[in-house]
């Protein structure tokens, strides 16, 4: 249908997607934001992803809708770095920016390392922990694995590497 033939009709292409980038802003809470300050990217684009789905956000609206999965340093990386090149770049080098600018290499072996050093004893000789039972830190220790586990290789992040680790952890 064109817009002559129907004057008080609207295109998506006309109204920018309002509606479902207003339905996506609602949905989101500050915890399912990406940062860049301990979280993890990949884990939080999943949740960007999951919830345009949900507030029917088309993939040529999604360069629109990124900076609102994003808070804190990201936010501030965007609008410093990626938002005056969003008509250039496509949504995925947009994606690959935050990335690579948040987790890079170094990200990535910090990641590892805190993942192979982790131990209940660890986790029981932190002194925020004191006076907890053990099924406390055995429950402390699989939450900081499953966070630490999101910023892992992708081919590190299944459940077989998970249970070893928290076996030889214990």
């Amino acid at each position: 249908m064109l817009l002559k033939d129907a004057p008080n009709a609207k295109c998506k292409v006309c109204q920018g997607f309002g509606k479902e980038l207003t339905n996506l802003a609602k949905m989101y809470t500050e915890d399912n934001k990406y940062s860049g300050e301990d979280d993890n990217f990949d884990f939080k684009f999943t949740i960007f992803y999951n919830l345009c789905s949900r507030a029917d956000v088309p993939q040529e609206a999604k360069v629109k809708a990124y900076p609102t999965m994003l808070r804190g340093l990201a936010l501030d990386h965007y609008y410093t770095n990626l938002k005056n090149v969003t008509m250039t770049l496509s949504f995925n080098q947009i994606y690959d920016a935050t990335r690579h600018y948040f987790e890079g290499p170094e990200y990535r072996r910090g990641i590892l390392g805190q993942w192979n050093s982790i131990t209940l004893r660890s986790v029981m000789s932190r002194g925020e922990n004191t006076g907890k039972s053990t099924l406390d830190y055995l429950q402390l220790l699989i939450k900081k694995l499953k966070h630490l586990q999101h910023g892992l290789d992708l081919d590190l992040r299944t459940n077989k590497f998970l249970h070893n680790k928290l076996i030889n952890a214990c």
